[in-house]
């Protein structure tokens, strides 16, 4: 095996993690969310960088609340209708790792309980509400 391939066993445990649809992301400490009404546009703010976010990643990072896990923030992409009929998994872990690197995110995996709690929420009204914050920054 060559030396710049990476094996599954030799995987960082942080990668095994956004690689499971039950991992769950929250931003990290020191992070901060927010819309820049000099810039008019929302804005991820952590130690020693800012970044302007596109619609999806402002998404993705607003339902990284610490209780939803990836599969469940990929069910909410789906409603918005970003995209519909996307691989919205792939998507979602994708932008989490992205910003996990970066130090945005943190993330862990589920254990379980938290499955059983977000199944009984209706999808429905997770959209809804992601949609009205979207709505109430204009």
């Amino acid at each position: 095996m060559s030396a710049n391939r990476i094996a599954p066993d030799n995987m960082t445990q942080a990668q095994a993690a956004v690689s499971s649809p039950r991992t769950v992301p929250s931003l990290a400490a020191g992070t901060r969310l927010y819309f820049d009404s000099q810039h008019q546009r929302w804005v991820i703010k952590a130690p020693h960088q800012v970044v302007f976010l596109d619609p999806v990643s402002l998404d993705v990072l607003r339902a990284c609340d610490g209780e939803r896990n990836l599969a469940r923030i990929a069910l909410c992409m789906d409603a918005l209708n970003h995209r519909p009929g996307r691989a919205w998994l792939d998507v979602v872990k994708d932008v989490v790792r992205h910003f996990e690197a970066r130090g945005v995110l943190r993330c862990r995996l589920d254990a379980g309980a938290l499955v059983q709690d977000q199944a009984q929420r209706p999808l429905q009204s997770l959209a809804e509400r992601m949609l009205e914050g979207r709505s109430s920054t204009k």
